[in-house]
């Protein structure tokens, strides 16, 4: 009799409706223009493809243990995929970085010329149980019309967050400025030579 009016009410029911425990979190782009670097306006850059670990195409936010091991939340999740969130946040940063609008996505339409394409190869893009975030990318830039490689190189970055940034998403967006600005002044660099 008990267990009939224990399961007839709501605090008692197995069936009873579970809070909503999930946060959802996003990388974000630079605050701020004062490090933009003056550049060609006609300037066109093409951002990929960009290569993303398939350990991390996923909506829960992972977080490193030790070199072999991972640890995958229930509750906390990104708020778009994570690929598409930092290419998409790579692409704003090198907008403003390089003060220009003339940023494409891979794949772009046949009629549109790139000066450069920018390839990524993302390696490791998450947040460590020692309050580290980490990123490592190989990148590379080529010649947008003849696709012949101009500069490669490596990024390798890792930043520490604390008690305001639990999971570690401003952290991984610090380091995604620090690629970005790599990024940015070497395509600089190379618009010089070739203006010279």
């Amino acid at each position: 009799m008990l267990g009939w009016m224990c399961l007839a009410t709501i605090g008692c029911s197995p069936l009873a409706p579970r809070p909503d425990l999930s946060k959802f979190y996003l990388l974000a782009p630079i605050a701020s223009a004062t490090t933009a670097t003056p550049t060609n306006g006609n300037l066109v850059i093409g951002v990929g493809p960009v290569d993303f670990p398939e350990y991390l195409r996923r909506p829960d936010i992972v977080t490193r243990t030790s070199p072999t091991e991972i640890d995958v939340s229930n509750n906390n999740l990104w708020g778009e995929p994570l690929d598409k969130n930092f290419n998409r946040v790579l692409r704003e940063n090198l907008a403003i970085l390089l003060n220009t609008q003339n940023i494409k996505a891979f794949p772009w339409p046949r009629d549109v010329n790139v000066n450069y394409q920018v390839k990524v190869n993302v390696q490791r893009f998450e947040k460590t149980s020692a309050g580290q975030s980490e990123i490592i990318v190989q990148w590379a830039i080529e010649d947008g019309h003849s696709g012949k490689d101009l500069y490669a190189s490596e990024t390798r970055a890792s930043t520490p967050f604390g008690a305001g940034d639990p999971v570690g998403s401003s952290a991984l967006s610090y380091n995604l400025a620090t690629l970005s600005e790599a990024i940015a002044t070497e395509i600089e660099s190379l618009s010089r030579r070739r203006g010279s």
